[in-house]
């Protein structure tokens, strides 16, 4: 009976393991893991490609993101800052070169409250 109990044991944990990477698996490959665009185009425009500067309309002062917190953005890396692009996109810009390192969007983003930050 001791057998029988620890070869089911056996048999449990080896089934569940494998559902388990099976669905992590699936997961990275379905849409639970995004990797970031490399692109953004609106209404048949090429706007912006990784690793190529962005237009300078993007760099002005007016579209620097300050508080990116406040848009659920990562601290930016040394070097770069965050930049408002086209609707709901926001760009990761070397602030000497203006390559575009990475593109975001977050939805239904609330304005900012001036004075705040």
């Amino acid at each position: 009976m001791e057998t029988v109990a620890a070869w089911m044991r056996e048999t449990c944990m080896k089934t569940c393991s494998k559902a388990l990477l099976s669905g992590l698996i699936a997961m990275a490959f379905v849409g639970g893991v995004q990797a970031f665009p490399e692109t953004a185009s609106h209404a048949g425009e090429m706007m912006y490609h990784t690793g190529r500067p962005v237009p300078d309309q993007y760099m002005a002062d007016s579209n620097v993101i300050q508080n990116y917190h406040h848009y659920h953005l990562d601290k930016p890396l040394g070097g770069y800052e965050w930049v408002h692009g086209v609707e709901n996109e926001y760009l990761l810009v070397s602030i000497k070169s203006h390559i575009l390192k990475r593109i975001e969007y977050r939805l239904n983003v609330p304005p900012e409250t001036p004075g705040k930050g």
